[in-house]
């Protein structure tokens, strides 16, 4: 098997951040997957832009660029980023919820590069892709849910795509923006959260690119007691014949360590990540083409340390736990 310094070096390719990052200081543990207590509510990396003003200042992008009004526009000129479908939001300190918005595409985007938009109180975002459910809504109160376009947490930057791949928005379908909020402030937030992209002409376009979701449904973290290991629990999912090109380690507050491992049926294993968890940093990371045969399978490994003194389960919520191995490909 090869070493995680080599698969690091071969498989993650260099992410080009963007000009001004998105960093949350947090009380305490951090928050930004859909989870823990919320606590990348309390500050922003500038300090320029803490949330502490009642109308929400940062409404943008999360390099401080407008945020548009949540949609693509006609005009966009391929290689400039434009706002892919947002919601808009406010929450008052100490609060922790769920607001979706929707916009349905009048054109093909085709995105070579994505970036959240996630001003302070943004904990984590999902995309999903369908036909039109009802009309376009900007804001309105949901629940929990999984996005099989997008998804993004706290500390996840740009994610740049290797030439010739963009994943495909098609005209006619609605995207829905799912954003988990929570407010550790004293003060109210508001925002504009969601997806920008930088679109493509599709004469560029050799592959489209799509997103699943990897790891175990069920589970349970019992509370460690003195002399305990860390609990981890380990999920194998089959993958049919794809190139991948990112991949989001995802858990919750809990989360000490995460590794995924690509593997091989008629070859070496291949050690996608494997690294201590940190949730105040996720990202969703590229990676340079790998490629996956019909019958390799991705292992999702996490670790947990439950010091909560009771059990912790799967779920949604700020106080249960998530495994997933958020894989793009082609």
């Amino acid at each position: 098997m090869w070493s995680q310094e080599t698969d690091r070096r071969c498989y993650i390719r260099p992410m080009r951040l963007i000009v001004v990052a998105v960093a949350i200081a947090l009380a305490g543990s951090g928050c930004g997957g859909g989870d823990d207590d919320g606590d990348d509510g309390s500050a922003s990396d500038d300090g320029a832009d803490d949330g502490s003003d009642d109308d929400g200042g940062d409404q943008g992008g999360p390099d401080g660029s407008p945020g548009g009004d949540g949609g693509p526009g006609s005009d966009a000129a391929a290689g400039d980023y434009i706002p892919l479908v947002t919601a808009t939001w406010s929450i008052a300190p100490g609060d922790e919820g769920y607001i979706c918005g929707t916009r349905t595409l009048t054109e093909d985007i085709y995105a070579g590069s994505l970036r959240p938009m996630a001003p302070l109180g943004t904990h984590h975002t999902t995309i999903e892709m369908s036909d039109p459910i009802g009309p376009d809504n900007p804001s309105f109160p949901c629940g929990p849910e999984f996005g099989d376009f997008y998804a993004s947490g706290v500390g996840t930057q740009e994610l740049v795509l290797p030439d010739g791949v963009g994943l495909l928005a098609p005209a006619g379908q609605q995207l829905r923006v799912s954003l988990h909020l929570f407010n550790a402030t004293d003060k109210t937030l508001t925002g504009v959260s969601g997806l920008e992209v930088r679109p493509l002409d599709a004469a560029e376009v050799e592959h489209t690119a799509s997103v699943a979701y990897h790891g175990p449904m069920s589970f349970t973290i019992l509370p460690i007691e003195p002399g305990d290991d860390p609990q981890t629990v380990t999920d194998q999912s089959s993958l049919g014949a794809q190139t991948l090109v990112g991949i989001f380690p995802h858990m919750h507050q809990l989360g000490t360590h995460f590794r995924a491992v690509l593997q091989r049926s008629g070859g070496e294993d291949v050690v996608l990540w494997d690294e201590a968890y940190q949730f105040e940093s996720q990202e969703f990371a590229p990676l340079a083409e790998v490629p996956v045969e019909a019958g390799d399978t991705i292992e999702t490994s996490c670790t947990w340390t439950n010091t909560t003194g009771d059990p912790v389960g799967w779920g949604t919520s700020s106080e249960a736990e998530m495994c997933y191995s958020i894989l793009m490909s082609y």
